[in-house]
Order: structure tokens, then C-alpha cells, then sequence
């Protein structure tokens, strides 16, 4: 009975703690002292009691962006859930970089527990001051005693009996970097929390469970913390919809206008997720509005703004802002030399802002910590680490002495470098001139011509990171004239933009617009955003060829992507691989029918026979002449459709690509019936891959020599055609009205009797074919010796012929090598691939070669030739310099005759 009485006294007792402490700490949110600023944002105090917190996102894995993965949850949902009821002691890190937010969010945590709104499972929160950590020994005790002065010692003695009912926060682990870096060996590890311990065993006896076990711990820190015995959870910042709702508490009216406004700002979009960068960006806004001035419209413009108010609320002369802001930008170089986030009063001495440690324009831009500036104890950081690249970059200018040259520009952050290219801009720089006087005009000189220099020696190159870094510059620097003289000396490389962000995009977009016309805008592999689509606009309706091959792009980016080319100037548009479906491609289609688009490529996009109709909408009234359906699933009936829709009016079409789009022999009618028709200017038909076996070839062939087709290259690789169709095409091709010149029957089953009809039409002088691919169509000695026939009988036109991979053998070739001593022969281009040709060919090869006086490539690919071949071989290409490719790769050759190959440019092997 006794034992129960003492634990229901010591409920009641902590009862009564609990409710005192949750007081305690309402009360110094309510009583505190500190205020916002500028640069350091808003106090917690402001945000809990002014209502104007807006959630922020998170996630559990450091590699993430809010702006791309919407589905992330707020850091308030991943933290109720890490420190819910029945948790087995949660220790969770809060990381963020600076201004992320991460005190507010732990304020508002402690706040609503306070209040009674989360987490009453705990019995008590308690702070662990974390400078107090850092200064001598004591217990850990001692440490919450001191920081809780409302609480008795028997209190929280009774309170840390039970620790599972504790949660620890400690709100600053950076300042504890030694102590993490510097572990204590396990036999010194504390359990008492009344024993006197050094700060880092304190710590680590936390958060390896020794002391307290059990206890919950929060945690935050500017970076990772690699500990097994902790989990990460990262602030990301706002999302594009937190943010607008930041800016609807912020404004009461024209809130949207702002919002919009600042998205287009140049260098603002990367920077806009943290806090209390929106913060500083709304006060500027703010104060800009009332002055009826106009908002800023770039980062740098932003940040001389901020300079101009914080200097012009300390009533400061030009001398000495001047003096001032040299010495802080020789803190941050000091800062970025050392790789340090603190320094100390000397540091400020040695940096020349001892005359400033007196007045209270030095907190305006660092955090200081601790209580007395003539302290030797006390510390400074930057309060933002952008606001310190921009204090460096202005000290470039300011600060005239030799170490702060531009030898050390390649050296700098980009962020630094985007400051010096805005700086440069007399525009973006006014308000900051206004304070401190005329920047120096040597050094504003320097940079240009650096910038310049940078730019001729990346943009010809082919790292993309290099280019976008200059594109970046030259879009912070928002100079059209310095644009178009630094490309005006070189040759702008399009490299695969892959991987663009949206400041990449608004960059490439203003370069473009700069000079008025890209060539080539190559977004290879790229999974644009809308917004970054929107961005690209002027890019893409100034760039003559767009390729979005392998990208993954939505509905909406294809959309917006499309409406630009409507007014665009692009004449090629290459979407092969990129998923886009039936609605993509009907998205797609509408805007395009009044574009200057000619050629447009969707390979592998995965389309049905339902895009039939858009696509030929387009056809009709569009300016293609070009156009790739490969490698979709659109069956005969998809051709149907789009035929069908095309109508009897003739469009513009030249080449059409259907290979591997799953059709049959029922495809041909329609296709041989539109070709005298919509389609009488086709040029090239590409029919590879599909299944056109049978009789089916005879409609198409009775087309070609009807007098109203105009094709010239028919391609039907593949299609499981038989000898029977021979005879059909054999009289398309003797026709007087027939006008292929190009002919694609590999991998088919030709045999020696489709083979030879194919011969004896190239006899016909009528015949104008000069290209003939037969490659695997089993072919025999006889097709190789009537082919021989043919190419020195003057009769034939053939220039290029491909006859590889047939059962002829090394005897049926020497048909060919005599075809090529004749003068008549009039081939360029010969494939021989895998014809089981070995080095007793080799003599006859050479007599072929030097008689002929034609023959620019020879494919000997996956043959049987061996080192012995090599030397002749060269000698002949050298001897023959006509001949500017012999493909040998896949040979019998060991790396002996390597070198010796090497010595001839024109073999690859």
C-alpha cells in the first residue's frame, strides 16, 4: 500500500511539474526579448503568435527537392510519427542549412507540446543548452537545472527516473562539431546524470542510450550527422504551394502579383525554398511597394537593396559603409580560406572591423553569440551564407589591393561569380553605388573581360555543367550587348542539356534570346517540369531543331513545349523515345498544324491506332515533310485511320517511317491507294520489321509503275518476304514510270530464284536503282556471279550495294572483285560482311581496288583475315587514297598489327 501511495504521490508531483514547466516555457516564448531582422528572418515569437507559420517539407533522404517531388510530407507529419507513442527511444537530427527553419519548427514542437496540441505522451521536453555543453564540466543534471530554473532538483530527479517519458532537444549541433568528430572511448561514457562530464562525453552518452536510456532526443544541425545511433530527417524548405501560402500571410493585398513577379526574378527560384531568405525577400517587396518603387528583378538587385536599408538605418557616410563592407568581405574570405562558419573578435580586428565592434551595426549582419562584444569568448557567423558570397563579390570591387585580384576568379563559388556578373550591371548595382560610391571601373573591366574569355574557351566544349555555369553568368550579368560580342568569337556547341534546372532553362532561354536563333537545342534525356518548360519558351521558339529523345515529358510540358513552336521558327522536333501516349501526341498535334515544323520524329512513343486521326490532321494541313512512326504499336488499323482522315488532298509529305509499328499485309492497299493520292510527293517509305508476307507486295508494286507515285527508296528490311514477291517488283523496277532508287530487301527469304530476277531487272536500262541491299536474303554463287554480270555491264547504276551475310562464300565474291576491275562499274559503296572470306582473298581484293576508280568504302566486317593481311591491306589504302573507309573490326587480328593499322586512318578495326 505504501509503494502505491509513493507512485501515485510521484504522479501527482510530476503532474504539477509537468503543468508549471509547460508555463514556464509559453512564458519565455511570450516574454522574449529578441527581434526579427533583415537578414537573420523571423524570431519564433513572431511566427507562433503572429499565426504565420507555414508548414515546411521534409523527407527522410538528403537527395530530394520539394519543388520536384510533390508528394513529400510536412517535417511536423515525419516527426509526429518518429516520436509517436510507443517509439523505442526515437534520436532524430534535423538537418537544414541555414535560415531552413529548423528553430522554428523545434520552437513550434516545443510550443504545441506546451499547449497541450502533440506529443503528450512526454511528461517534460527539456532543452539542453548547447553552448553550456561547450563551456566546462557538469553534469547533465546540472545542465537542464540551469537552463530550467523554474524546475528543483527533486523534480527532475524524479522526473529522469522514468526516461522513456523524456524527450531532449538540442538545437545546434554545429557548434558541437569537435565533439562529433572527436568520439570518447565507450569506458568513459557516463550513466549517471548527476556525474560531471566534459561536454562531448555528455553528448555522446545520449545518443548512445548510456545516459537516459531510453530518453528521446531532437536534434538539429546545418549538416548530415553520420551516426548509426541517429536518424536524419532534412528539411527541404517550401514547396511552390507553402510558398505562395507564406506570401498570402506576408501581403495583405497583391500578394499573386509579388509571387509572380519573384519567380521570374534572374537567381531568386534557387534560393526561395529556405524561410528566411522569403522572409528578407518580402520585407524588400514590402518596403518597395510603399515607396512605389519597382521590385527587384534579380538576386543581386535584391541583396544592394538590403545593404542600402540596413546601412541607411545606421545613418552611415560612404567612407564608412565602404570601409565597413571591405572588412566584411574579407571575413568571408577568411571564412572560405579556412572552411570555417565561426570566427572570433580577433578575426573581425585582423579583417579591419574593430571600429565597428562598438556600434550595433555588426549584429545587422552577423549572428554573434555570446553577450559582451569585447568578450575574447565571443563568436560571429554570417547570418546568411548567401548574404556572405555577396559581401565577397562586393569587396571584389571595392577593395582595390593586389590579393583581392581577378587571378583568383576561376576559383571563386559560383554563387560568388553570379554576384560579380550582376554587379557588373549598372542597373542591378545603383542602389548599392547609392551607399558606398562608384564601384571600381578597372575591376568591372576585369571581370568583363574575363567573363568574355570563359565564355569563347567553354561554350565550344562539351562539359554541359561548364556551359551552364557561363549561361548562368551571362544571364545574372543580363547584358544582350556582352551577351552577343562574347559569342560573337566562338562556336556554340549544342551538348545534351540534360538535367536543366529552372535557373538553367531561364539562363539558356535569355542567352538565345540574346543572340536571336540557336541551331540546336538538345534536351536529350531531360524530365522537364511545366514551369521549366515555361521557362524554355523563347529557347524553343528560337531554336531550329529541338530534340527531346529518351525525356520524360508530361502532357502539360509537351503542351507548353508545343505552343511555343507555334510561333517558333523550328524546323525539326525529335521526340524518338519518349513515352509520350496517344494523348501526348494529340496534345502535341494541334498547336504544331500552324508551326514551321518539316520534320517530326516519334520512335518508341508508345502510340495506338487512336493517334491516327490528330496525326493526320497535322499532315494535312501542316508543313512536314518528314515523318517517324517506328517502333509503335499502331497495327494496320492505326495506318487506316490516318489515311483515311488524310482525304483525297495531297499534303506535303516526303518520307514515312512505319517499321516495327506491328503491321500486316492489309496495311498495303490503303498505303498503295494513298500514294496516288495524299501521298503522291512521298519520297521514302520505311516498311521494316512488319510482317508483309504473301502476295500483299503486288498493289504497292503496281503503284510504283502507275506514273502518279514519286517514291524513291523503299525499305523492307525484315518483313518475311518469300521469292514470290520477286516477280512483282522485278516489273516495278524495269518500269519506265518507276522511280526508286532505292531498294531495302535484307533479312528476307529471296533464295536463288528471287535473287536472280532481281538481277536480271538491274539489266534493264530502264532500271534506275542505285542502292540494293540484299544482306541475309540467302543468296547463292549464281545471284553473286548475275550480279557480277550486271555491275560491269555499263547498264547498271548501282552506287551502293550490300550483299553480306549470304551463303556465296569466298567463290561467289570473286564474281564481285571481277566486277570491279571493269570500267564500267560505277560502285562506291560495298558491303561484305561475314562472307567467310579469308587471306587468300586478299590478292584478288587488291587487283579489284587498284582497277577500280570508284570505290570509296569496302565493309569487310566478321570475316575470317588474319595479321598476315594487314601490311597489303595498308599499303592498298595508302596506295588508293579514294578509298576512305575499309571497315575490318571483328577480324581474326591480334594486337600485333594494331599499331600498324593505326598508321592508316581510313581502316577501323
Amino acid at each position: 500500500m505504501s509503494a502505491q501511495m509513493d507512485t501515485e504521490d510521484s504522479k501527482n508531483i510530476l503532474r504539477e511539474v509537468q503543468k508549471l514547466h509547460k508555463e514556464a516555457l509559453r512564458n519565455g516564448v511570450l516574454t522574449s526579448v529578441q527581434t526579427s531582422s533583415l537578414l537573420g528572418g523571423q524570431t519564433a515569437k513572431e511566427v507562433l503568435l503572429g499565426q504565420g507559420y507555414t508548414p515546411l517539407s521534409a523527407s527522410l533522404g538528403e537527395d530530394a527537392s520539394p519543388e520536384e517531388h510533390r508528394d513529400w510530407e510536412s517535417v511536423e507529419t515525419l516527426l509526429s510519427k518518429a516520436f509517436a507513442a510507443g517509439s523505442e527511444c526515437p534520436r532524430v537530427v534535423l538537418c537544414g542549412g541555414a535560415g531552413m527553419g529548423k528553430t522554428v519548427v523545434v520552437e513550434k514542437l516545443v510550443w504545441d507540446w506546451a499547449a497541450g496540441s502533440c506529443l503528450q505522451h512526454y511528461t517534460l521536453l527539456l532543452r539542453v543548452c548547447v553552448r553550456a555543453l561547450c563551456m566546462h564540466e557538469d553534469s547533465l543534471q546540472g545542465l537542464l537545472l540551469s537552463t530550467h530554473t523554474h524546475l528543483s532538483a527533486e523534480a527532475l530527479t524524479l522526473a529522469v527516473q522514468t526516461p522513456h517519458k523524456l524527450l531532449l532537444v538540442l538545437d545546434g549541433l554545429d557548434d558541437l562539431q569537435s565533439f562529433l568528430s572527436d568520439p570518447p572511448s565507450s569506458d568513459t561514457l557516463v550513466h549517471d546524470p548527476w556525474q560531471p562530464a566534459g561536454g562531448g562525453v555528455l553528448l555522446h552518452s545520449l545518443l548512445q542510450g548510456s545516459l537516459l536510456p531510453g530518453a528521446s532526443l531532437l536534434l538539429t544541425s546545418r549538416e548530415h550527422v553520420p551516426l548509426e545511433t541517429v536518424r536524419c530527417t532534412y528539411i527541404l524548405g517550401f514547396s511552390r504551394a507553402q510558398r505562395r501560402t507564406f506570401f498570402q500571410g506576408f501581403f495583405e493585398t497583391g500578394a499573386e502579383d509579388v509571387l509572380d513577379h519573384c519567380e521570374r526574378a534572374v537567381g531568386v527560384s534557387e534560393l526561395w525554398a529556405c524561410p528566411a531568405f522569403c522572409w528578407t525577400l518580402c520585407c524588400v517587396c514590402t518596403a518597395r511597394r510603399l515607396q512605389q518603387e519597382c521590385l527587384p528583378n534579380t538576386l543581386t538587385e535584391l541583396l544592394c537593396a538590403v545593404t542600402h536599408t540596413l546601412l541607411q538605418d545606421h545613418g552611415m557616410d560612404v567612407h564608412t559603409a565602404r570601409e565597413l563592407l571591405s572588412g566584411l568581405g574579407k571575413l568571408a574570405d577568411h571564412y572560405a580560406s579556412l572552411g570555417t562558419t565561426r570566427c572570433t573578435r580577433d578575426d573581425l580586428i585582423t579583417c579591419g572591423l574593430e571600429p565597428f565592434l562598438s556600434t550595433l551595426l555588426l549584429p545587422a549582419f552577423l549572428r554573434v553569440v555570446g553577450d559582451d562584444l569585447t568578450s575574447p569568448d565571443v563568436t560571429f557567423s554570417f547570418l546568411s551564407p548567401v548574404f556572405q558570397e555577396f559581401l565577397l563579390a562586393t569587396s571584389f570591387y571595392i577593395d582595390q589591393s593586389e590579393h583581392n585580384g581577378d587571378g583568383t576568379l576561376e576559383e571563386r563559388q559560383d554563387l560568388c561569380l553570379e554576384f560579380l556578373a550582376g554587379l557588373s550591371d549598372p542597373a542591378q548595382r545603383k542602389l548599392l553605388e547609392a551607399c558606398v560610391g562608384r564601384l571600381g571601373s578597372g575591376r568591372l573591366w576585369d571581370f568583363h573581360v574575363w567573363l568574355m574569355s570563359a565564355t569563347a574557351r567553354v561554350l565550344p566544349g562539351n562539359e554541359k555543367r561548364d556551359q551552364w555555369r557561363i549561361l548562368r553568368l551571362l544571364h545574372h550579368a543580363h547584358s544582350p550587348a556582352l551577351v552577343r560580342e562574347s559569342l560573337a568569337s566562338c562556336e556554340w556547341r549544342a551538348v545534351g542539356y540534360g538535367g536543366l534546372r529552372g535557373p538553367d532553362c531561364a539562363a539558356l532561354a535569355f542567352v538565345v534570346s540574346c543572340v536571336g536563333e540557336m541551331k540546336h537545342l538538345n534536351l536529350y534525356m531531360s524530365s522537364l517540369t511545366e514551369e521549366q518548360a515555361e521557362k524554355l519558351t523563347p529557347a524553343v521558339q528560337l531554336a531550329r531543331l529541338i530534340s527531346l529523345a529518351q525525356s520524360h515529358v508530361s502532357v502539360s510540358v509537351i503542351t507548353c513545349l508545343a505552343r511555343a513552336m507555334r510561333e517558333g521558327q523550328a524546323a525539326q522536333l525529335d521526340l524518338n523515345y519518349s513515352n509520350l501516349g496517344d494523348e501526348g501526341v494529340q496534345n502535341l498535334c494541334v498547336p504544331l498544324e500552324s508551326s514551321s515544323l518539316q520534320i517530326l520524329r516519334l520512335r518508341a512513343c508508345a502510340l495506338t491506332p487512336a493517334c491516327g486521326e490528330a496525326l493526320s490532321k497535322l499532315l494535312s494541313v501542316s508543313k512536314l515533310r518528314v515523318l517517324d512512326l517506328s517502333a509503335n504499336d499502331l497495327q494496320d488499323q492505326g495506318v487506316s485511320r490516318l489515311l483515311r482522315a488524310l482525304g483525297p488532298s495531297a499534303c506535303a509529305l516526303q518520307e514515312l517511317s512505319l517499321d516495327h509499328c506491328a503491321l500486316s499485309g492489309a496495311c498495303v492497299a490503303p498505303l498503295a491507294s494513298a500514294m496516288c493520292g495524299a501521298l503522291s510527293a512521298l519520297k521514302t517509305l520505311d516498311l521494316s520489321g512488319n510482317v508483309l508476307a504473301g502476295d500483299s507486295l503486288e498493289l504497292l508494286t503496281h503503284t510504283l509503275q502507275s506514273g502518279c507515285c514519286s517514291l524513291m527508296a523503299l525499305r523492307l528490311f525484315d518483313c518475311e518476304l518469300e521469292d514470290s514477291c520477286c516477280p512483282f517488283l522485278a516489273a516495278a523496277l524495269q518500269s519506265n514510270n518507276c522511280c526508286l532508287t532505292e531498294l531495302d530487301l535484307s533479312v528476307n527469304e529471296l533464295h536463288q530464284s528471287g535473287g536472280i530476277l532481281i538481277c536480271d531487272a538491274l539489266r534493264s536500262p530502264t532500271c534506275s536503282l542505285e542502292k540494293l541491299c540484299m544482306g541475309r536474303c540467302e543468296l547463292t554463287g549464281e545471284v553473286f556471279s548475275a550480279l557480277g554480270s550486271v555491275l560491269g555491264s555499263g547498264v547498271s547504276r548501282l552506287k551502293h550495294l550490300d550483299i553480306g551475310l549470304n551463303p556465296a562464300g569466298e567463290t561467289g565474291v570473286k564474281h564481285i572483285w571481277n566486277a570491279l576491275k571493269h570500267t564500267h562499274c560505277r560502285l562506291q559503296h560495298l558491303d561484305l560482311e561475314m562472307m567467310e572470306l579469308t587471306d587468300t582473298c586478299v590478292d584478288e581484293l587488291c587487283e579489284a581496288i587498284t582497277a577500280n576508280n570508284s570505290l570509296t568504302t569496302l565493309i569487310l566486317k566478321n570475316n575470317g583475315l588474319t595479321d598476315s593481311s594487314v601490311p597489303r591491306l595498308v599499303k592498298l589504302i595508302q596506295d588508293h587514297p579514294m578509298v576512305t573507309e575499309l571497315n575490318l573490326q571483328y577480324n581474326d587480328f591480334s594486337e600485333d598489327v594494331f599499331e600498324l593499322m593505326d598508321s592508316c586512318p581510313a581502316i577501323r578495326y
